[in-house]
């Protein structure tokens, strides 16, 4: 009788042994079928920020105003180099005895010069500041383009392509390794590149 109880005993813990081995393999295979489901279902695509940056028509409209506004800060410097010049040309003539009249022409050239040189670091403010801005104003509005065309398409990540980032010779492994551990994107397929997408339909709402 013993034995026979100490037997049903061994075998039903060898039943839920086993039983325990078959729910956790199940268990695995779940979580690892969930992971692999997750991984298979995300869709990353790809865009060249530098690329759309070029191929925009607002970008061009906005640089050639801006043009436009330096050619207008640069004529009033061309004036006061003139008049720089001029100021020049009468000291050349001016008799050496009429100190006075030096005296005011010099006094001239120190201010014009003054005024030269402000105006100058004024423009290159000017010019450094629009430019950021030209360039902050597009990157949000490339970024939005990116995710409606994301959602559009069913991307569920985009991505910056960065693989023209070229290693020049000549670097220390510093420099190298610098480099390397910035480039995000190693391959990719041009079937995900969407950077054309996102060109195209920002050309076409432009100006609208």
């Amino acid at each position: 009788m013993v034995l026979h109880r100490s037997v049903v005993i061994v075998g039903l813990c060898l039943a839920v042994g086993f039983a325990g081995v078959l729910a956790g393999g199940h268990r695995a295979d779940a979580a690892a079928g969930a992971a692999a489901q997750r991984a298979s279902a995300t869709a990353v695509a790809i865009v060249d920020l530098e690329r759309v940056m070029n191929g925009l028509a607002e970008k061009k409209r906005r640089e050639d105003d801006m043009k436009a506004l330096i050619g207008q800060r640069q004529a009033s410097l061309d004036e006061l180099k003139k008049t720089l010049d001029g100021l020049a040309k009468q000291l050349e003539v001016l008799p050496k005895t009429d100190r006075t009249k030096m005296r005011e022409i010099k006094q001239k050239q120190i201010e014009t010069a003054a005024t030269a040189e402000a105006r100058k670091q004024a423009l290159q403010t000017l010019i450094s500041l629009e430019t950021g801005e030209i360039l902050r104003e597009i990157y949000f509005k490339i970024n939005d383009a990116i995710t409606r065309v994301a959602a559009k398409d069913g991307w569920d990540l985009v991505l910056l392509d960065n693989r023209s980032i070229d290693i020049p010779e000549a670097l220390t492994d510093r420099e190298i390794n610098f480099i390397i551990q910035s480039r995000t994107v190693l391959h990719a397929a041009n079937s995900v590149d969407i950077t054309d997408d996102i060109i195209t339909l920002m050309n076409s709402e432009f100006g609208k």
